[in-house]
């Protein structure tokens, strides 16, 4: 009888000690092979998983090899709007060109059905988790996997804000440790936008100082960017960074600093309607 006793006893605080060492996440378990994830060899690594990313999302639609693009040898499918850009164009007449046209032609005429075009999204989906865990603070990589998880068209889980905004915060925790190259504080910046985006899409899930928290976080965030680039620009390490990535960097400032006057606004809109609410009270 008393060994039946201890036995339940056990299993019944084994239960109870294993729920709260679940639900804190002490159960999980995230591998990092040989210490590549967050890793400068992590973050080279991660900028070479996109091309095959870019690669896969760009079959996921197409319908036979009748409509191959001229310009990167790749299936837009039936409608082509102009091509591609210049970052997919690649010499279709090359050894490389031809090798990419090889790897990814779809030879099946028929057109792919919805259960083959979610697998291909859930490939897509999962290699840009790979990606962001290897490098979080890569913009592309982030901003990538984020639309995955907030766009029910485009992702294959459902939609969890409370995810997407724990997502957003490990992006601006990792980004802001980086104090020499701006390009971090710059994903940081976007990551709180997106945090922002999400709060004024749930406005009942938060309050105008939750919102004002997240605006004072990008306007610092854009502060750091744009003070450690005056730093790579007085080093002179601004000009070890190819054109095209500059480039890249300066349009990603200027559409995330549209973003924070568009979320200023909101917020001076939406704590004016609470005042005249108020007020009637």
């Amino acid at each position: 009888m008393i060994p039946s006793v201890l036995a339940v006893t056990g299993v019944a605080l084994w239960s109870y000690g294993a729920g709260k060492l679940s639900a804190g996440g002490d159960f999980d378990f995230h591998p990092n092979p040989l210490g590549l994830k967050q890793s400068p060899y992590g973050q080279v690594i991660a900028m070479a998983v996109q091309g095959g990313i870019d690669s896969d999302w760009h079959g996921v639609e197409s319908a036979g090899k009748d409509n191959i693009c001229r310009s990167c040898g790749h299936n837009h499918g039936e409608e082509q709007d102009g091509g591609c850009t210049p970052a997919q164009i690649s010499d279709p007449d090359s050894l490389i060109g031809r090798l990419e046209a090889a790897v990814t032609e779809r030879t099946n005429s028929r057109p792919p059905t919805a259960g083959h075009k979610f697998y291909l999204r859930r490939q897509v989906e999962d290699r840009l988790r790979m990606a962001y865990d290897l490098d979080p603070s890569n913009y592309a990589n982030y901003n990538a996997y984020q639309l995955f998880l907030t766009e029910p068209a485009v992702g294959t889980r459902p939609v969890l804000t409370d995810k997407v905004i724990q997502l957003a915060r490990m992006t601006v925790d990792y980004c802001l440790k980086e104090d020499s190259d701006p390009r971090p504080a710059l994903t940081a910046a976007s990551a709180t936008a997106n945090t922002l985006q999400l709060m004024f899409q749930h406005q009942e899930n938060f309050t105008l100082d939750q919102m004002r928290q997240q605006m004072e976080m990008l306007d610092y965030t854009l502060s750091k960017h744009r003070v450690l680039t005056a730093r790579w620009q007085e080093s002179g390490d601004m000009g070890r960074i190819s054109e095209a990535r500059r480039l890249e960097m300066e349009d990603r400032l200027s559409f995330t600093t549209k973003v924070q006057e568009a979320a200023a606004k909101t917020i001076e809109r939406l704590a004016g309607t609470s005042s005249h609410i108020s007020s009637q009270f």
